[in-house]
């Protein structure tokens, strides 16, 4: 087997999870087009399963939806979200719903009004907790084997041990989606809920608080950068916003911040922002940088660290910084 095919082989079941015969037998009934190829085994893999669910604690009036997402074949959690509410309307969502408008759904009751964000919280972190100390893959053997009654055990005990309450009626539904359908419909429901979630912090800026991405400041490792601690407000630099935050994913897109080369997976390169804040603790200079009225991203940089400055004479940095003269007037 040549060095070209083997590269062909492994890329293939890195994209798809399959094993290597699979991947052999599927590239050769398609003239070894890797492309053809993958979208055939994906379409034909159904290794991720959807567990959907509905719950109401009767004595506490408490009632939710949660959705888990997990590929049975690598054992790992795709997504996993959740809401409660005292809202009962809420009990009456249907789980025949395919999962993606379940989903999207989802979170538009989480952002709505009547959402307790600290309890919706608290589940999910209860849920996480299961799965961290599930040494044995019994979530996924369940899955598997389709094992209902043990599903519901382990997940009403968590909304027991959030609600206080003993009497928990919980509706569940498992779906099973191949590994194409996933793919296509999972980054156009990520588009969709991040809007969701922008709007929110977009509608009353006046009101909420600033969106804070996690970013990757570029750094120099030359004499000529500016020592992180020396950087002052308005200074334009550049960022990479490496948040893995669906909302941060979706504005990293808008802002030209992730790209696609050649159908590849997608690539983040560095945005030009201007620095907003530099304060300086024991740890080092954390530096706030500005990507919109209501968008900052922020890093924690050691003091020394040296940063490149773009010369703010050019017209990108002229543009900035009338940019940010017209924000602070509206603040």
């Amino acid at each position: 087997m040549s060095e070209r095919l083997k590269d062909k082989i492994q890329l293939i079941i890195e994209e798809t999870g399959c094993d290597s015969e699979q991947a052999q037998l599927v590239l050769n009934s398609t003239d070894n087009n890797v492309e053809k190829a993958i979208k055939i085994i994906n379409s034909l893999l159904k290794q991720i399963v959807v567990l959907k669910g509905k719950f109401r604690a009767e004595n506490s009036s408490i009632y939710g939806l949660l959705i888990l997402i997990a590929d049975i074949k690598l054992n790992q959690v795709l997504r996993l979200a959740n809401i409660v509410t005292y809202n009962p309307g809420i009990y009456q969502t249907s789980l025949e719903k395919p999962w993606h408008d379940f989903e999207r759904n989802l979170y538009a009751l989480k952002l709505g009004e009547g959402s307790l964000q600290e309890l919706t919280q608290k589940l999910q972190e209860h849920i996480k907790n299961w799965i961290g100390s599930d040494k044995k893959d019994e979530l996924f053997e369940a899955l598997i084997q389709n094992n209902r009654e043990e599903l519901e055990k382990q997940l009403i005990s968590r909304i027991e041990l959030l609600s206080q309450d003993e009497n928990i009626k919980l509706d569940i539904r498992l779906e099973e989606v191949n590994l194409l359908q996933f793919k296509e419909l999972k980054e156009k429901i990520d588009e969709d809920i991040a809007k969701l979630q922008l709007r929110e912090v977009m509608v009353k800026p006046e009101e909420a608080m600033s969106l804070v991405l996690q970013v990757e400041i570029v750094t120099s490792a030359e004499k000529k950068g500016i020592p992180a601690a020396d950087l002052q407000p308005g200074a334009m630099i550049w960022a990479k916003i490496n948040d893995q935050r669906d909302i941060a994913q979706y504005l990293a897109k808008l802002l030209g911040g992730r790209i696609k080369k050649n159908g590849s997976k997608e690539e983040i390169i560095p945005l030009t922002v201007p620095v907003e804040e530099v304060t300086r603790g024991p740890e080092g200079a954390t530096v706030k940088v500005r990507f919109g009225p209501a968008v900052i991203g922020e890093m924690l940089l050691g003091e020394e660290e040296r940063v490149t400055v773009m010369d703010t004479g050019s017209k990108i940095g002229r543009l900035w910084k009338d940019m940010l003269k017209i924000f602070s007037l509206q603040k």
